[in-house]
């Protein structure tokens, strides 16, 4: 009989603590969430705010052979790199090119949006004999209240940007 009565406390105690209170941490289990992925988007220019990635300006450096060096591998710009694939389809593809509103750009990415980095080296190589620059970024993602949060932060050769960044040559 006392055995019973342990075991029914046990079987009590156990269901207590699977419907307990909900402190507002995690997503709410009725609702499927696609966390959208990032990704680090860069302009150049040069002093007089020419577009250097436009390949058909005077001294574009948009066909230099651009290379991007991440945890110890290098990303060309514009080769596919195969991906993973999520409910959101989240393609790692390296460095890429972009246009958008008339304006070139370069991307690296794209990263899981659920993932946290903490001061994360990415390194762009110009390969046109300048100085190489280096961005640093951490990203915090969590959960509030049931709904997703992140935070980036980004430091341009050690010194702390907002993104998009914007690299001067």
């Amino acid at each position: 009989m006392k055995f019973k009565k342990v075991f029914m406390l046990s079987l009590l105690c156990a269901a207590m603590g699977f419907t307990g209170c909900d402190d507002g941490d995690g997503p709410d289990p009725d609702t499927i969430w696609d966390i959208y992925p990032f990704a680090i988007n860069i302009y150049v220019t040069d002093k007089q705010g020419n577009d250097l990635l436009n390949p058909e300006i005077e001294n574009s450096i948009a066909d230099n052979g651009i290379k991007a060096i991440f945890r110890g591998n290098t990303y060309e710009k514009d080769s596919t790199v195969a991906g993973n694939s999520r409910a959101l389809l989240v393609i790692f593809s390296g460095l890429t090119s972009f246009e958008y509103n008339d304006t070139y750009g370069l991307s690296f990415g794209d990263f899981n949006g659920e993932t946290n980095f903490e001061r994360e080296t990415l390194v762009l190589d110009w390969n046109d004999g300048s100085k190489r620059d280096t961005i640093t970024f951490s990203r915090r993602f969590w959960w509030e209240n049931h709904e997703p949060q992140s935070e980036n932060t980004f430091w341009l050769n050690g010194v702390e940007t907002e993104a998009p960044i914007r690299i001067v040559k």
